[in-house]
């Protein structure tokens, strides 16, 4: 099974949370705090996402303009998924997103 990435897929606060707790961000997130991990990601304007099968294992979470500013708040990959590349496509795919990035 390969991984796959998706732009602005809805995640879950339950995934968020998981995923988080899964990686390095945990420990710095409010991961107990249900409610604010919901209005965090479901206020981002952008994620890019990638899932191994119906998991989440990694996430670049942003607010954007969509032309030229893009203000990456969260990029998080499950432990076990670090060093394989996950990190390095989620930020190209982020990247990718501006219209203004090519210029």
């Amino acid at each position: 099974m390969s991984v796959k990435y998706k732009i602005n897929e809805p995640v879950s606060a339950y995934q968020f949370i998981e995923l988080l707790n899964s990686s390095t961000l945990g420990k710095r997130r409010p991961v107990d705090d249900r409610a604010c991990i919901k209005g965090m990601i479901s206020n981002s304007n952008l994620t890019v996402s990638a899932w191994y099968g119906e998991k989440l294992i990694g996430i670049s979470r942003c607010m954007t303009d969509f032309h030229y500013a893009c203000y990456l708040s969260d990029l998080a990959v499950s432990e076990v998924h670090q060093k394989s590349g996950v990190s390095k496509e989620l930020q190209r795919l982020t990247q990718k997103q501006h219209s203004c990035s090519s210029r």
